[in-house]
C-alpha cells in the first residue's frame, strides 16, 4: 500500500489514482486509493490553511499554505462521494483553491470548519470498502 506523508503527495497519489483508473482497475490503482483513505483516516489530519482568514460579509475564506491547489485531490474525493466541487458539507464549501465557511464570525467559521473537516473525513473513509469491493469485481 502507498504510504503518503503530506498534502503533496496526497495530491501527487490522487492524480496517479486518476490516471490509473482511466484505464483497467488494478492492483496500483487500489493501492493508492487505499494511501489515500488511509492519510484521511489520521486522527491528524488538517488541511494546510493559511493562518489567516479572509473574511466578507456572510463568510469566511481559508486558503491552503503556499497558493497550494489540489484539484486531482478534490477530483478524487469528488468521484468517491458523487458530489460535485465544490465539496459542500453542512456551512463548508471544500474546493481545490479554498474553502468557503459560511459565517461571518472567525470562531465560529474555525468551529464549523473543524466540524465539516471531521465529517468529509468520515464520509470520505466510509467509501474505502466500496472501492475495495469494487476492485474484486
Amino acid at each position: 500500500m502507498l504510504k503518503i506523508a503530506n498534502f503533496d503527495e496526497l495530491e501527487a497519489a490522487a492524480k496517479k489514482y486518476l490516471n490509473i483508473r482511466q484505464k483497467e482497475p488494478d492492483p496500483e490503482s487500489q493501492s493508492v486509493a487505499l494511501g489515500i483513505f488511509d492519510f484521511f483516516a489520521s486522527s491528524n489530519f488538517a488541511f494546510p490553511l493559511r493562518k489567516e482568514a479572509v473574511i466578507t460579509q456572510s463568510t469566511t475564506t481559508y486558503f491552503y499554505v503556499n497558493n497550494s491547489a489540489f484539484p486531482s485531490l478534490f477530483e478524487f474525493i469528488s468521484e468517491v462521494l458523487h458530489m460535485n466541487i465544490p465539496i459542500i458539507i453542512n456551512a463548508a464549501k471544500f474546493g481545490p483553491g479554498e474553502i468557503i465557511i459560511e459565517k461571518e464570525n472567525e470562531k465560529d467559521a474555525r468551529d464549523e470548519l473543524d466540524s465539516c473537516v471531521r465529517e468529509l473525513q468520515k464520509l470520505v473513509t466510509a467509501k474505502k470498502s466500496q472501492i475495495l469491493d469494487q476492485s474484486k469485481s
